[in-house]
């Protein structure tokens, strides 16, 4: 029972040469997800096919490096929107998340994740993140960097949140097949794929679109990358783009002004949990009145229907909804809570492996 339950536990971190193979054509899925699927009697397959149906009592799980993580834990603890006896939209003093557990899986193996792409290609970045997502299942986690057999108890995931946009590029797909295939009903959420779903997916299009986004991430093609594949899914044709790092509006609306464009802006994307979305509404307001001087300057910019659209907002709130629906809530009487788990290299020097820490326990 002992070996079991350990390769149950980290057989998910057994890398596979595969790996480096470059991904295929199309959406296909990676060699690692079809080997998980074809042997029905794995662990991996086992613990998957388990959770058709998924526990109330299970931990909310936000993937990433670890800053992206705490940031997005943090916010969410925070999170007071909606008034919970209904679910309806409306600050009632009683945080949105009550009773919920967040477990930070702060990413210091793989991350950070342009350099690892950049490394090791596109279908290692794949495979890495279904191994942390698998990671976030398991019942087991280690005591230390030395206990390489996972001896350690943990709660597993209910719900998984990729904090971080390469991992809607690289990985969000591989999982989403993963579970599907294996009938794990852990739904997996990507901040970047709820905004898009609201740019490109609704009865209102978007053609002319900023992306204000972290400096980690503008710049780096990752934008570019997520948009065109999104404008193919939702077969939008003649849509463009502006990526730009800024805290206010009329820091990015200048960046947009400085790089030549003269095209109105129809939305503006903010996917940076660090900006003041709410002082930015503020901004856009007085752009909206003629009155002030920088009506004149921006307004040009801004199409008559522009609207910003807050990443953080959006996922909160789908998550919101989807613990309400499926019922998922575990209803305890308590203050939202978070704890970290750390993703190590194995001391062994096994190539890409990692060990799951809670926090408390790593050494540096």
């Amino acid at each position: 029972m002992r070996r079991f339950l350990i390769a149950l536990s980290f057989a998910v971190l057994t890398v596979l040469p595969s790996c480096r193979q470059e991904a295929e054509k199309g959406r296909d899925t990676i060699p690692f997800v079809k080997a998980v699927v074809s042997n029905t009697d794995g662990p991996e397959y086992r613990l998957l096919s388990g959770m058709t149906k998924v526990p109330s009592s299970g931990d909310i799980y936000i993937i990433g490096s670890a800053a992206s993580c705490k940031l997005m834990g943090q916010k969410f603890i925070e999170c007071d929107v909606f008034e919970n006896a209904r679910g309806r939209k409306w600050s009632d003093d009683l945080k949105d998340f009550a009773g919920e557990t967040f477990d930070c899986l702060c990413d210091q193996t793989f991350a950070p994740y342009r350099e690892f792409h950049a490394s090791f290609g596109p279908d290692c970045l794949r495979e890495a993140v279904v191994k942390l997502a698998l990671s976030s299942l398991s019942p087991k986690c280690s005591v230390s960097i030395f206990d390489v057999d996972g001896n350690l108890a943990k709660t597993p995931a209910k719900m998984i949140v990729l904090s971080d946009p390469w991992l809607m590029e690289y990985g969000k797909f591989d999982i989403d097949t993963l579970f599907t295939l294996t009938g794990c009903n852990v739904p997996v959420i990507s901040p970047e794929d709820l905004a898009f779903e609201a740019l490109l997916g609704g009865g209102k299009k978007y053609f002319n679109i900023g992306i204000l986004g972290d400096s980690l991430y503008v710049g780096k093609g990752l934008y570019p990358a997520l948009f065109g594949t999104r404008t193919k899914q939702y077969d939008i044709v003649g849509a463009h783009m502006f990526e730009a790092s800024s805290f206010t509006l009329a820091g990015f609306l200048d960046s947009y002004a400085e790089a030549g464009n003269t095209e109105p802006l129809d939305a503006l994307l903010v996917d940076d949990w660090n900006t003041d979305v709410a002082a930015m509404k503020t901004e856009l307001a007085g752009i909206r009145d003629f009155s002030r001087e920088e009506s004149m300057k921006y307004g040009k910019y801004l199409s008559p229907d522009f609207v910003i659209f807050s990443v953080p907002d959006i996922t909160m709130a789908a998550c919101y909804r989807l613990l309400r629906e499926r019922g998922m809530f575990t209803h305890r009487i308590a203050q939202p809570l978070v704890r970290n788990f750390v993703a190590r290299p194995r001391p062994d020097g096994a190539e890409m492996q990692f060990l799951l820490i809670p926090s408390d326990n790593v050494q540096d």
